[in-house]
């Protein structure tokens, strides 16, 4: 985990492995592996390939559900990201997700806007700034972006306003939280804005990130 933070993919791989090898009944380390590099690293097929075998060995946990449908939005795959949240108790933050990258706004600022999770979750209120902005509510995403204060939450609320250049400076910010939660960000629906910017391939080798 600490080397994937780093950004140090072969030791950390290796090391994922490695722990697999000693239990392989054991599923969080399948979902380690899935989530912390290879989704992050954006090699998505061999993350559902690792959160398959988390589910084979634990069918009923939690977390693996939720880790199958984060892994199934980042590759695009929304109706059955969509399924695996019906499997997690108490899933509408996960649902959410399946919602914004569905592009169904008003119903993921419906999920969102009361959840008891969203006052001390940063990413849950950067969701629900990103649903504002773009299903017009841009005044409301405006106000939340002026209060946020992590720049993770920063990120989505700037990114659905279109506003490529603070989406930039809130993504440098993040830096200093790991490679890897960059990444996992970085091939969210929310940030699609950025892809093809040139200074995109500039953030991911000053993060450690591989192109």
């Amino acid at each position: 985990m600490a080397r994937a933070r780093d950004g140090q993919w072969e030791p950390a791989e290796r090391g994922f492995r490695r722990a697999i090898a000693l239990d392989r009944n054991r599923a969080s380390a399948y979902l380690d592996f899935a989530y912390w590099l290879l989704t992050a690293v954006g090699r998505y097929p061999e993350a559902l390939q690792q959160v398959r075998v988390a589910a084979e060995a634990d069918p009923l946990s939690a977390d693996v559900h939720r880790t199958f449908a984060v892994v199934l939005i980042a590759a695009g795959r929304y109706d059955e990201a969509a399924d695996q949240c019906g499997r997690v108790p108490a899933g509408v933050l996960c649902l959410a997700q399946v919602r914004l990258a569905q592009e169904r706004y008003d119903e993921a600022i419906a999920l969102l806007a009361n959840h008891p999770a969203v006052p001390r979750n940063p990413q849950a209120r950067g969701f629900l700034g990103y649903a504002y902005a773009r299903s017009g509510r841009r005044d409301e995403a405006g106000q939340m972006a002026a209060a946020a204060q992590t720049p993770n939450e920063q990120a989505l609320i700037f990114a659905g306003l279109g506003d490529k250049d603070r989406t930039f400076e809130a993504l440098d910010r993040m830096s200093d939280l790991g490679a890897q939660r960059v990444g996992l960000y970085l091939g969210s629906p929310q940030l699609a804005l950025l892809r093809g910017d040139p200074r995109l391939a500039a953030l991911r080798k000053n993060v450690g990130l591989p192109r």
